[in-house]
């Protein structure tokens, strides 16, 4: 038994479970609901300014689906026992997180596509228009955001010992990065420079901003779709300004760093895939499961 094996069994349960279709089903309705408001009321606007409309949704509901997901992959193993039954078994330690990594990555992305499927039909049948490159675009950003987050949770439950360990860490992940990432890029600001943040800002901070997986979202939707998308976060009054991609040059002086062009933020995307995942294999593969 290997990654491979694991992660298709994985998929398989979650198919005959109620995960995949009400995940899907709950992407499948918002964007019929956001699709058929905006046709409804916004009677100026286009196929293409949909696309924009669409990520800030998208940007809520795919971390907190992909977190729901990956929560309990590896952690509801050692809650129920199964865990000391698969390890009697070939797979080792590594390949029942890694393919359960794989596993529920499938599940997220089958929602995603599923909910662009959606998206694709209503735009030919509402607005007359499929802007493939923009939809294409708004759908590799989402399939990113997504993969990082079911990283994040998968790394967290391989890492936990207990059920409410792992939610309370995925819950208050999902609450940093929408709610608080703004105040604490702010307090390194302000602790910096003694003042609050204002344009031009140099090059670091903006930086710290984009460390949010969110923000590089944004960032990575904007290249692709080639309209403006702004990450959904709380700033509570005090924050590092949101500067649009298009705008950048502008906002820092002197030439643009490199961790600020565009592919850092997927850059940023794949690391945060890769690296929860390893240090939750890691303290998994040294923790004592009796």
């Amino acid at each position: 038994m290997s990654v491979s094996v694991v992660a298709r069994k994985d998929f398989e349960d979650a198919l005959r479970s109620r995960m995949l279709w009400s995940l899907t089903g709950l992407l499948a309705v918002l964007i019929a609901v956001g699709y058929v408001a905006v046709w409804n009321w916004g009677h100026d606007t286009t196929a293409e300014a949909m696309v924009g409309f669409l990520s800030l949704p998208l940007q809520v509901l795919v971390p907190i689906s992909a977190l729901i997901v990956g929560y309990m992959a590896v952690v509801g193993e050692r809650r129920s026992g199964s865990i000391k039954l698969l390890l009697g078994l070939p797979p080792t330690r590594g390949d029942i997180v890694f393919g359960k990594l794989v596993g529920r990555s499938g599940v997220v992305a089958v929602a995603v596509l599923t909910g662009f499927a959606v998206a694709a039909l209503l735009s030919l049948a509402l607005f007359g228009a499929l802007p493939l490159a923009a939809l294409g675009g708004l759908l590799v950003a989402t399939l990113l955001l997504g993969l990082a987050f079911v990283g994040i949770a998968v790394g967290v439950s391989a890492a936990s010992a207990s059920r409410g360990r792992a939610m309370a860490a995925t819950v208050g992940t999902y609450i940093v990065f929408i709610g608080f990432w703004k105040l604490l890029t702010a307090g390194v600001y302000y602790f910096a420079n003694d003042g609050a943040p204002s344009l031009p800002i140099e090059g670091p901070y903006l930086l710290l901003e984009r460390l949010n997986p969110m923000q590089a979202f944004a960032v990575v939707a904007t290249e692709l779709t080639g309209r403006d998308v702004f990450p959904v976060l709380f700033q509570y009054g005090v924050g590092i300004p949101t500067v649009p991609s298009s705008e950048l040059s502008t906002a820092v002086p002197g030439d643009l760093p490199f961790y600020l062009e565009p592919w850092s933020a997927v850059a940023v995307l794949v690391a945060w895939f890769v690296a929860p995942m390893t240090v939750g294999y890691l303290r998994f593969r040294a923790a004592d499961l009796g």
